[in-house]
């Protein structure tokens, strides 16, 4: 069996491993959050994804259960429509990703000890955009984030951005495994620290990454982050505003407003140099069911490469581009600049957690690594890099409370999914990778040592 091979690497190496896998387990009780159907069952058994830690004797050291699936409302395309300023796109097109599995019960808190002292928490993919199971391993003394995940590729975008700021604004090291695009690496809490970061290429397939290995010499931080839960956010589709700027028309303070947030851009004190970008402002629930609050920046020189490359962002905001947008960024593709004290604020009174983010033209991020300054409990202010000539920077925050579900406004839910519930007989176009009857037991993702 697969755990045996796994142990006796783990044991032969010595060195803890920990794996995410698809495995079976008994039937649970529905409905799927996002939906509203029974998960799948055969039998008396379902399909769980699970992430199992394996220590430097081959002993089991901890089995995390994902509860969060990432089911995700994909646009049906990449371009929005812009009706009276305002950006929509309101066709989604199907769900992915978790269809086959199904969520355990309750949010897993996963905490096991190293050998050499460390407390390692496990959350997998999804769940990194949830308060549980995180604020309990916090709770429980883990400042270290063991992360396997499937995020990106052709269809996800990078990664890279939104892990540095996940490590960062809740002060805990991630150790991150990712199985598509970039973001694979070791992210320290310290902004001032360069990671150990995989660097994604427009030449490299969409899935399975190539191998990657990395080591750092790390500190546990001594405190997390703990923010505030916050009363259930406003649910309607997302919205956006989006400005055209360059050189000659970046000046002063612009200021883009909807519903539920505010956007600043300060050029007072800095200058740009090189091409033009698109600064935007986006509000409203998700592409994975989420209420988001952010502002960002998108060079355009970025938007003309492949999608593997552009910050995952634009995905979950439901692609906030126009096709005015892409014409003018066709006309005007070279890398942007900053010098000086270039600063975006955003102020979003229904969230609670604020991602600073920023990703060079390389696919890099910068160094030091993009953190915000709180201004009140609502609203901060990110210093955009000046160090590499940027493709993105921006600010998202989130409304996070306790086990909080997906959700889905109305004329706004996802299409069926493409596995057969009963059978899970696999369908064109469907992520159905685990199919009963025909020996495949589990499918093996992605791989942490640590």
């Amino acid at each position: 069996p697969w755990w045996v091979k796994v142990a006796c690497l783990a044991k032969k190496w010595h060195v803890i491993v920990v794996l995410g896998v698809y495995d079976w387990g008994p039937c649970t009780a529905g409905p799927d959050p996002f939906l509203h159907r029974p998960f799948p069952c055969v039998g008396n058994l379902t399909v769980f994804n699970k992430a199992v830690a394996f220590g430097v004797d081959g002993t089991l050291l901890a089995v995390h259960h994902k509860h969060h699936m990432a089911h995700s409302l994909g646009p049906a395309e990449s371009i929005s429509i812009r009706r009276d300023g305002i950006v929509y796109n309101p066709s989604p097109l199907g769900v992915y990703n978790d269809d086959v599995a199904a969520a355990w019960p309750v949010p897993d808190v996963t905490v096991f000890t190293s050998h050499f002292g460390v407390k390692f928490g496990i959350i997998i993919c999804h769940e990194m955009n949830f308060a549980s199971p995180l604020r309990s391993m916090i709770s429980n003394g883990v400042r270290d984030i063991i992360f396997p995940t499937q995020w990106g590729g052709a269809y996800g975008g990078n990664f890279a951005a939104t892990q540095s700021g996940f490590a960062v604004v809740h002060q805990v090291n991630l150790l991150s495994a990712n199985g598509m695009s970039g973001g694979s690496g070791i992210w320290p809490a310290d902004p001032k620290r360069a990671p150990e970061e995989f660097l994604a290429t427009a030449s490299m397939p969409d899935s399975p990454t190539p191998q990657w290995f990395g080591t750092m010499d790390l500190d546990s931080p001594a405190e997390a982050i703990h923010p505030p839960l916050m009363a259930p956010p406003p649910v309607y589709p997302m919205i956006s505003k989006t400005q055209m700027l360059n050189a000659a028309n970046a000046s002063g303070i612009i200021e883009l407003n909807l519903p539920d947030v505010r956007c600043h851009l300060d050029f007072q004190h800095a200058k740009l140099s090189g091409g033009s970008f698109l600064f935007g402002a986006s509000a409203g629930i998700n592409t994975v069911g989420m209420f988001e609050a952010s502002c960002w920046i998108f060079s355009c020189d970025l938007l003309l490469q492949p999608s593997k490359l552009i910050p995952d962002l634009a995905r979950i905001a439901l692609w906030p581009i126009t096709k005015e947008d892409y014409s003018y960024c066709r006309q005007a593709g070279e890398p942007i600049s900053f010098s000086g004290r270039p600063r975006l604020e955003i102020e979003a009174p229904a969230s609670n957690v604020f991602l600073p983010l920023g990703q060079c033209q390389d696919t890099s991020i910068p160094v030091p690594r993009p953190s915000a300054e709180a201004i009140s409990t609502s609203s901060q202010r990110l210093v955009l890099p000046t160090q590499c000539p940027m493709s993105f920077g921006g600010l998202r925050s989130f409304a996070q409370a306790e086990f909080e579900e997906p959700q889905c406004p109305n004329g706004f839910c996802p299409s069926p999914s493409l596995c057969n519930d009963t059978s899970w007989e696999l369908k064109a176009d469907a992520w159905c990778y685990v199919v009963p009857g025909r020996g495949i037991e589990t499918t093996v993702s992605q791989t942490v040592y640590v």
